[in-house]
């Protein structure tokens, strides 16, 4: 019988660099498996190649096959007794075995044949720092450690022995039987808890894999009906299971626990310097803002413009609440600050100069007690700085000021108690301006001098909005009273003035707002009949004219017929009234005077 031929293998043209460079190539891939199938083409051509066996060592050891890994690197010494980097290779793969003293005399011989790369300082300081802390100084530290993780339940055992050396001595009892004692559900749930530790300290992201795997084992739903495939299944989650626990071991015993410990604590170490270097930067550049916002709040005030000063002032605040307290030391103090030049500012609405006129500080009055005056003043008037701004947004503004109502500090809540009352003001509410005004008023307890006599201030111009003229002016007086005792007599002066102009102005109130007051107050009435008759007050007084009706009741005018003097007058008697003046009116047919 003729035997078939088989045509020769010829190899291609430099077929074991082309296979060494393609090993290389998957290496650097980590693709170790097909790195070696690669190596082991080249050097099924040529057995002698030096290069080609040191990468299959060096791929075979980082696929944790040692044994082979070390048999490569042997050979290739042998072709090459002069190649360091064979040497460097089997110093790495004894240490990565954890056979310390052999690597550590590869890492030696190394060191006296090179010093330039690849160096063997890295390998012998590492199998000596391993030697030392086994045998030496870190037995101690490990034992304990382990003593702390596991802890028996009974771990000694009474043995009588004699103090001559005697060897114990046994009783004349039968030997008993050996018995199996269950662990406890504590100790199985530390046991369970020292496995999921150790598989998190080594396997990362695979310490899931083998929790998963684990329980696979154990479940009761794997064995089915068909018993062919549930062994099957068995088998491959045994063989997965054995592999993780594999890799677990050796990197265990390349990098014991208590290394690990020692690693994690100086890597949180490094991360909470970072963090702390990370947070120091941040608030550098927070106060770096915060002083910004200050100080362009200070220049403003400075200038004398107290509307662009609040606008500022405002949105400093709104800033600065939003930083956290640890982000930005002395939060509070830059809070304070900002609301102290709020404070300077309304004051100094009131201060008068000596340049100034009686006109100007009258005028000045006007506008400030929201009293009507016969010409406005112009944009580029410098007493229209003087005068608050309009809210743009007052009721976001009015619900942020009464969330901050809960503070603690006097001057925080001073200021949020007087910005309330005086957007109330502005938006024509009165009644609630002049219970923030009061409740603002209490800082004389608190020696906020400034906040009380703005306070003192605001509460007047709510009682003139409410027509309630005798109020309005011994408030005035009062706080005129504050401030001579405090220090202010600029102020005090303002203050006077404005105690003489309170008669003569008309402060605007439209006829809508009694109208709904009327309506508020007869709907408080409990039955029908108090709300007819309080109807019909409402209707009697809405007949007697504005000059005839008493400065207390909604709607009253001050008589301008009459003269005023701001002095006390020293008679008691009333004035004579002036003599009625008889004068011919004309008036249409048809006309009806329905005056009461």
């Amino acid at each position: 019988m003729r035997k078939k031929l088989v045509p020769q293998e010829k190899p291609i043209c430099n077929v074991v660099s082309l296979y060494r460079s393609r090993g290389n190539y998957l290496q650097r891939l980590e693709q170790f498996e097909k790195a070696i199938l690669a190596y082991n083409e080249a050097l099924r051509w040529n057995e002698s190649d030096v290069r080609a066996l040191l990468g299959r060592s060096l791929a075979r050891a980082k696929a944790t096959h040692y044994v082979e890994a070390l048999a490569d690197a042997e050979r290739a010494t042998e072709l090459e007794p002069s190649n360091t980097t064979a040497l460097h290779i089997r110093a790495q793969t004894e240490y990565e075995k954890c056979e310390f003293e052999r690597a550590l005399v590869f890492a030696h011989r190394g060191q006296r044949l090179r010093r330039y790369p690849p160096h063997f300082d890295d390998c012998a300081r590492c199998a000596e720092e391993t030697i030392r802390e086994c045998c030496d100084t870190s037995a101690s530290k490990v034992l304990a450690y382990a003593s702390r993780t596991n802890k028996p339940e009974e771990t000694r055992r009474s043995v009588s022995i004699d103090i001559k050396g005697d060897p114990p001595r046994l009783t004349r009892q039968a030997s008993p039987s050996i018995a199996v004692q269950e662990i406890s559900r504590v100790q199985r749930q530390k046991a369970e808890h020292i496995s999921r530790l150790m598989a998190s300290k080594y396997l990362e992201q695979m310490a899931h894999d083998k929790h998963f795997l684990t329980a696979l084992c154990r479940d009761e739903r794997l064995r089915s009906a068909n018993k062919q495939g549930s062994e099957k299944l068995q088998d491959l989650a045994n063989k997965a299971l054995a592999d993780i626990e594999k890799r677990q071991s050796v990197l265990r015993e390349r990098r014991p626990l208590y290394a690990a410990v020692a690693a994690e604590a100086e890597a949180k170490a490094r991360l909470a310097k970072a963090r702390a270097e990370r947070l120091g930067k941040t608030q550098k550049q927070h106060i770096k803002d915060a002083k910004r916002l200050l100080q362009a709040a200070e220049s403003l005030y400075t200038e004398r413009d107290t509307a662009k000063c609040l606008e500022a002032v405002e949105f400093g605040l709104e800033q600065i609440a939003r930083i956290p307290a640890k982000l930005l030391p002395g939060k509070d103090k830059f809070i304070q600050q900002l609301q102290n030049i709020v404070a300077r500012a309304f004051l100094d609405q009131k201060r008068v100069k000596k340049k100034m006129t009686d006109e100007d500080i009258e005028r000045r009055a006007y506008i400030l007690l929201g009293i009507q005056i016969s010409h406005e003043p112009s944009p580029r008037d410098s007493m229209i700085r003087t005068r608050p701004p309009q809210p743009r947004d007052a009721k976001r503004r009015l619900r942020v000021l009464e969330r901050g109502l809960s503070l603690g500090r006097a001057a925080e809540r001073c200021y949020v108690l007087h910005e309330l009352a005086r957007l109330h003001a502005d938006t024509k509410r009165p009644h609630r301006a002049r219970f923030y005004a009061l409740k603002c008023q209490a800082a004389r307890q608190q020696e906020q001098r400034v906040w009380l006599l703005n306070a003192t201030f605001l509460l007047a111009r709510c009682h003139l909005q409410h027509n309630n003229v005798p109020e309005a002016r011994a408030t005035l007086l009062e706080g005129a009273a504050f401030a001579r005792s405090f220090g202010y007599h600029d102020v005090a002066t303002f203050f006077d003035t404005c105690v003489n102009i309170a008669m003569e102005g008309e402060v605007e109130m439209s006829d809508a707002i009694l109208a709904k007051r009327e309506k508020a107050m007869v709907s408080l009435m409990q039955d029908e009949d108090m709300k007819k008759e309080a109807e019909h007050l409402f209707r009697r007084m809405s007949v007697i004219p504005t000059e005839r009706r008493f400065s207390v009741l909604p709607g009253s005018r001050p008589d301008e017929s009459g003269p005023r003097k701001s002095v006390r007058r020293l008679s008691i008697m009333p004035r004579a009234q002036p003599p009625p003046r008889h004068t011919k009116t004309h008036h249409p047919l048809g006309f009806q005077d329905f005056d009461i």
